[in-house]
């Protein structure tokens, strides 16, 4: 996205190096880097109204008073700004919380270095390997490299959160809830099968259905989008909007086409589309697959009415165009660029 600056923010010099070689290598010249304290933001450039999009993953559990940091960040979102958070699940993260507390047993009123506590937590996380860490997504703990058995293990600070406890921390920096990055995985509908677990968890609030779905899915992360308090989801796009919307390709969605060589060349015989963590998308509608092609070999912001008549010109009739366009919209393949 060349026509926007990007602000990359840490207080970690070796990480802001390796950012700016990679953005160097790339010819990126709309991306600047600070060093800078997340509990202060000293240093950090704020354009005039703030941010409109930060994203902090990994960060805030890491920090000796989450819940100031992030007040640090909604200080500096912009009225309409959105905030990309990822911070660590207290569920999925149990296996971990429970290493590294035995771990502390053993350096009773100690503060050994890293080098001491390394080989030590190691074999804490072997002996944990068949009995804690067992069917976890965490079984090869004691074989990781080291930087990263130290974030999974030996964090100075570290604070993980269940779903009433992240909503409780938004709302104590002035921020709310928008959605889950991945709305699919909340999903009772999709995660549930049907039957009377289903049926009891249609007639609970939201937050009932994701604390039940944490408590059984243990995310090790809960990933989420939250906006000024009072903010909300825009509505959704309707049919007499759709024409004179602009929209792009979802920069998260991969368009991927199968084809079959022949004597006559290369046909492509199928597009499917793969977004998150979600199930591939197959497009079966021809005239919707090609506008996808399109926007994916040419990325560029149309017009509703430039992607209706993109299916027009293949012979799709002008309701059925429109029902596709939306229906592309609200499966996020296409997103709102205005």
């Amino acid at each position: 996205q060349p026509d926007v600056h990007f602000t990359g923010a840490d207080i970690n010099r070796v990480a802001l190096d390796d950012a700016r070689t990679q953005a160097s290598a790339r010819g990126l010249g709309n991306v600047t880097f600070v060093e800078c304290d997340l509990m202060t933001l000293d240093g950090l450039d704020v354009p005039a109204g703030g941010f409109d999009v930060i994203h902090s993953s990994g960060v805030l559990h890491h920090l000796s008073d989450p819940a100031a940091g992030l007040a640090r960040l909604r200080e500096v979102l912009a009225p309409h700004g959105l905030l990309n958070l990822m911070i660590y699940g207290k569920h999925g993260r149990e296996p971990l919380m429970r290493l590294a507390a035995a771990t502390s047993l053993l350096f009773p009123g100690e503060a050994p270095s890293l080098a001491e506590r390394i080989p030590v937590a190691r074999e804490v996380a072997r002996l944990g390997r068949d009995t804690v860490l067992a069917g976890t997504r965490f079984g090869d703990t004691a074989e990781v490299d080291d930087v990263e058995f130290v974030d999974r293990l030996l964090n100075v600070n570290e604070t993980s959160y269940d779903v009433g406890a992240v909503l409780a921390l938004l709302a104590t920096a002035g921020l709310g809830f928008v959605r889950w990055i991945e709305p699919a995985d909340w999903d009772v509908a999709r995660l549930v099968p049907a039957g009377p677990v289903r049926d009891r968890l249609a007639a609970c609030d939201p937050v009932t259905q994701w604390r039940f779905l944490e408590l059984i899915r243990q995310p090790a992360g809960l990933e989420l989008v939250a906006g000024q308090a009072g903010n909300g989801l825009r509505p959704a796009l309707t049919a007499n909007e759709a024409a004179q919307a602009r929209f792009r390709l979802n920069p998260e969605a991969v368009v991927l086409t199968g084809v079959r060589h022949t004597p006559a060349g290369v046909r492509t015989e199928s597009v499917e589309v793969r977004l998150r963590t979600r199930e591939p998308l197959r497009i079966g509608h021809q005239a919707a697959a090609a506008a996808l092609l399109v926007l994916r070999d040419d990325p560029r912001i149309c017009t509703g009415s430039e992607l209706l008549a993109m299916q027009g010109d293949l012979g799709t009739a002008p309701d059925l165009a429109l029902g596709v366009l939306l229906e592309l919209v609200k499966e996020e393949i296409l997103a709102r660029a205005d």
